[in-house]
C-alpha cells in the first residue's frame, strides 16, 4: 500500500522586484509604499496611474482585501511575511464607512488594527491589482 502526501508550503511569492502575490492578488512592494501620503481622492489617483511590473491596472484595495495581508502575530509591521516595503502608519482602502461619507476605512500596519479616517487627511497607499 503506497500512501501519498501533499504539502502545501507556499503561501507568499514574490513574483517581481516590487510585487508580491497573495492568492488571487499582486500587491505593490516597492518604496513607494513608505513614503507616498495622499489624500482620499489622491491615493486612487496615484493607483489608477500607477505602472508597475508592466501592468497598469492597479486600484486602491478594499479593506476586506487590505486586512487579508495583515498579521496579528506580528508588531511594527503587523504584515505577512514577504512584504519588504511597510510604514508604520495608516494605509487607505476604497472602502467609504457606510454612515459617515467623508470617511474611508483604513488599516494601521504598525498594531495591525481596523479604523475609518477622514478622506481629506494623507495616508500611506499600497496598490492591488487582480491576477
Amino acid at each position: 500500500m503506497k500512501k501519498v502526501v501533499f504539502i502545501l508550503v507556499l503561501v507568499c511569492v514574490v513574483s517581481g522586484a516590487d510585487v508580491v502575490s497573495i492568492g488571487g492578488l499582486q500587491w505593490q512592494d516597492s518604496s513607494e509604499v513608505e513614503s507616498v501620503k495622499r489624500d482620499f481622492a489622491g491615493a486612487k489617483r496615484y493607483c489608477s496611474e500607477l505602472s508597475l511590473e508592466g501592468f497598469s491596472d492597479w486600484r486602491v484595495p478594499s479593506i476586506k482585501e487590505l486586512q487579508s495581508i495583515v498579521d496579528i502575530k506580528k508588531y511594527k509591521p503587523a504584515i505577512k511575511s514577504g512584504f519588504k516595503y511597510t510604514a508604520l502608519g495608516d494605509y487607505w482602502s476604497s472602502t467609504p464607512h457606510a454612515t459617515k461619507p467623508d470617511t474611508a476605512w483604513d488599516v494601521n500596519f504598525e498594531e495591525g488594527y481596523t479604523d475609518y479616517v477622514n478622506k481629506k487627511d494623507k495616508y500611506f497607499v499600497r496598490c492591488v491589482r487582480n491576477k
